[in-house]
Protein backbone atom coordinates (compact mmCIF):
# COMPACT_ATOMS: atom_id res chain seq x y z
CA UNK A 1 0.00 0.00 0.00
CA UNK A 2 1.32 3.57 -0.67
CA UNK A 3 -0.31 7.45 0.10
CA UNK A 4 0.34 10.02 -1.89
CA UNK A 5 -1.19 13.60 -1.54
CA UNK A 6 -1.79 16.03 -4.39
CA UNK A 7 -1.95 19.29 -4.32
CA UNK A 8 -2.84 21.13 -7.97
CA UNK A 9 -3.34 24.45 -9.57
CA UNK A 10 -1.24 25.74 -5.98
CA UNK A 11 -0.57 29.46 -7.17
CA UNK A 12 2.11 30.69 -5.46
CA UNK A 13 4.16 34.14 -5.87
CA UNK A 14 7.94 33.95 -6.80
CA UNK A 15 10.73 35.84 -7.77
CA UNK A 16 11.99 34.38 -10.82
CA UNK A 17 12.72 35.48 -14.55
CA UNK A 18 16.04 36.30 -16.68
CA UNK A 19 14.69 39.44 -17.90
CA UNK A 20 14.43 42.91 -16.22
CA UNK A 21 10.99 43.00 -16.89
CA UNK A 22 10.37 40.00 -15.44
CA UNK A 23 13.00 40.99 -12.15
CA UNK A 24 10.19 44.15 -11.55
CA UNK A 25 8.40 42.10 -9.41
CA UNK A 26 7.09 38.52 -8.47
CA UNK A 27 5.59 36.66 -10.75
CA UNK A 28 2.46 34.09 -10.58
CA UNK A 29 3.41 30.34 -10.66
CA UNK A 30 0.84 27.33 -10.55
CA UNK A 31 2.31 24.72 -9.13
CA UNK A 32 0.90 20.61 -9.09
CA UNK A 33 2.26 18.53 -6.65
CA UNK A 34 1.99 14.51 -6.12
CA UNK A 35 3.77 14.01 -2.60
CA UNK A 36 4.77 9.95 -2.05
CA UNK A 37 4.20 9.76 1.92
CA UNK A 38 6.80 7.98 3.18
CA UNK A 39 4.84 6.28 6.34
CA UNK A 40 1.19 5.14 5.62
CA UNK A 41 -0.32 4.99 9.00
CA UNK A 42 -2.55 8.11 8.85
CA UNK A 43 -4.54 5.98 6.46
CA UNK A 44 -5.52 3.99 9.20
CA UNK A 45 -5.31 5.66 12.54
CA UNK A 46 -6.73 9.29 10.93
CA UNK A 47 -4.28 11.27 13.10
CA UNK A 48 -2.84 14.56 11.42
CA UNK A 49 0.18 13.97 13.53
CA UNK A 50 1.02 10.64 11.45
CA UNK A 51 1.58 12.34 7.69
CA UNK A 52 2.12 15.29 6.38
CA UNK A 53 0.25 18.62 6.88
CA UNK A 54 -0.78 20.11 3.85
CA UNK A 55 -0.89 23.50 5.07
CA UNK A 56 2.49 23.31 6.56
CA UNK A 57 3.48 21.97 2.64
CA UNK A 58 2.00 25.07 1.08
CA UNK A 59 3.50 27.64 3.72
CA UNK A 60 7.19 25.78 3.23
CA UNK A 61 6.64 26.63 -0.53
CA UNK A 62 5.32 30.02 -0.14
CA UNK A 63 8.22 30.96 1.62
CA UNK A 64 10.69 29.24 -0.54
CA UNK A 65 9.29 30.77 -3.73
CA UNK A 66 9.20 34.30 -2.38
CA UNK A 67 12.69 33.58 -0.44
CA UNK A 68 15.37 33.31 -3.05
CA UNK A 69 15.71 34.62 -7.06
CA UNK A 70 15.78 31.70 -9.38
CA UNK A 71 16.45 32.91 -13.30
CA UNK A 72 15.06 29.07 -14.53
CA UNK A 73 12.11 27.80 -13.79
CA UNK A 74 13.91 24.71 -14.49
CA UNK A 75 16.28 25.27 -11.31
CA UNK A 76 13.29 26.69 -9.18
CA UNK A 77 11.36 23.66 -9.62
CA UNK A 78 14.30 20.84 -8.97
CA UNK A 79 15.53 22.56 -5.90
CA UNK A 80 11.74 23.25 -4.36
CA UNK A 81 11.78 19.03 -5.34
CA UNK A 82 15.31 18.70 -3.11
CA UNK A 83 13.94 21.17 -0.28
CA UNK A 84 10.73 19.24 0.29
CA UNK A 85 12.36 15.80 0.11
CA UNK A 86 14.55 17.47 3.17
CA UNK A 87 12.22 18.58 4.90
CA UNK A 88 9.47 16.43 5.05
CA UNK A 89 8.82 12.91 5.71
CA UNK A 90 8.48 12.21 1.86
CA UNK A 91 9.49 9.26 -0.03
CA UNK A 92 8.99 10.79 -3.76
CA UNK A 93 8.11 14.71 -5.01
CA UNK A 94 6.78 15.31 -8.41
CA UNK A 95 6.17 18.63 -9.36
CA UNK A 96 4.97 20.50 -12.38
CA UNK A 97 5.36 24.15 -12.20
CA UNK A 98 3.39 26.58 -14.99
CA UNK A 99 4.49 29.89 -15.93
CA UNK A 100 2.42 32.48 -18.12
CA UNK A 101 4.99 34.02 -21.09
CA UNK A 102 3.47 36.59 -23.47
CA UNK A 103 6.69 36.69 -25.59
CA UNK A 104 5.57 35.30 -29.15
CA UNK A 105 1.96 34.39 -28.15
CA UNK A 106 -0.18 34.31 -24.47
CA UNK A 107 0.90 30.72 -23.37
CA UNK A 108 2.06 28.73 -20.37
CA UNK A 109 5.09 26.45 -19.94
CA UNK A 110 5.69 24.34 -17.39
CA UNK A 111 8.26 22.12 -15.97
CA UNK A 112 8.10 18.82 -14.45
CA UNK A 113 10.60 17.10 -11.77
CA UNK A 114 9.95 13.88 -10.63
CA UNK A 115 13.06 12.78 -7.50
CA UNK A 116 13.25 10.29 -5.23
CA UNK A 117 14.35 10.98 -1.72
CA UNK A 118 18.11 11.02 -1.31
CA UNK A 119 18.79 12.42 -4.21
CA UNK A 120 20.86 15.58 -4.07
CA UNK A 121 22.54 18.47 -5.87
CA UNK A 122 25.63 17.17 -6.32
CA UNK A 123 25.31 13.27 -7.62
CA UNK A 124 23.38 15.05 -10.52
CA UNK A 125 26.38 17.74 -10.94
CA UNK A 126 28.84 14.88 -11.05
CA UNK A 127 27.08 12.54 -13.43
CA UNK A 128 27.07 15.64 -16.13
CA UNK A 129 30.22 16.59 -15.47
CA UNK A 130 29.74 19.66 -13.51
CA UNK A 131 31.38 21.29 -10.47
CA UNK A 132 29.60 23.19 -7.76
CA UNK A 133 30.64 25.65 -9.45
CA UNK A 134 29.21 25.70 -12.02
CA UNK A 135 25.44 25.46 -10.64
CA UNK A 136 23.85 28.66 -11.10
CA UNK A 137 20.82 30.54 -8.68
CA UNK A 138 21.20 28.73 -5.94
Amino acid sequence: MSATIILKNLRVPAKIGVYDHEKQAPQLLKLDLSLGLRHQSASLSDRLHETVDYDQIIEFIKQYALGAHHELLESLTYELAQRLLANFPLKNCEITAWKSIAAHAPTEIAVKVSMQAGERWSEDLHRHGLSDEDRCND
